[in-house]
């Protein structure tokens, strides 16, 4: 199982304090994971979901002054860290020991979270058949149709020379013209 399994108070506040107030909850997973590294002996350092919401609990700015972790070493050197409190510490556990369960985490902040196997397949719809009303209502009458196409059809414009149609398309996009820009004359100095 695990090689190695301890509970620890980690310190935050004095390392987090050594950073500007929006870089606080940064700092302080930093600092914890520094903590870990010293005292597991190990590179790779994991941390677990809890722990991470406890530190972000009161915004990046206002981080808690210390954590107890419970901390789990395996025989590979992984360290994974999850909150001594938590309610489910399945992430410190191997995979293969995992339980599946069909009910729904709730980790503070991250809101309602599903297990792996409690995805929801898409439902087959059912096809039902109609009634005779039914299909007579779903069918307009023809003269309603007729009158609907006579309504929406646009009335048909004045058929206009190509060079009329080309100066209407100008003037609306560019503006006038017909008439040219004024110019000043440059008068000549002697």
């Amino acid at each position: 199982m695990a090689d190695l399994e301890r509970t620890y108070n980690v310190p935050l506040r004095k390392g987090a304090m050594k950073a500007p107030r929006y870089k606080r909850a940064n700092k302080a997973v930093k600092v914890l994971r520094e903590f870990l590294e010293r005292h597991m002996k190990s590179k790779t350092v994991k941390l677990g979901p809890y722990l991470n919401s406890k530190v972000l609990e009161r915004g990046r700015k206002n981080i808690p002054h210390h954590v107890e972790v419970k901390v789990v070493k395996d025989k590979d050197g992984i360290v994974k860290a999850e909150l001594a409190s938590a309610k489910n510490l399945d992430f410190l556990k191997p995979k293969e020991e995992k339980k599946e369960k069909e009910s729904r985490l709730k980790i503070p902040g991250l809101g309602k979270k599903l297990l792996p196997s409690t995805e929801k397949k898409p439902k087959e719809e059912k096809k039902v058949e109609k009634t005779e009303k039914e299909k007579v209502l779903e069918k307009p009458d023809e003269k309603v149709e007729e009158k609907v196409e006579k309504k929406s059809a646009p009335e048909p414009k004045k058929e206009e020379t190509k060079a009329e149609a080309v100066k209407a398309e100008r003037e609306k996009v560019y503006g006038r013209f017909d008439k040219k820009p004024k110019v000043k004359e440059q008068t000549k100095k002697k």
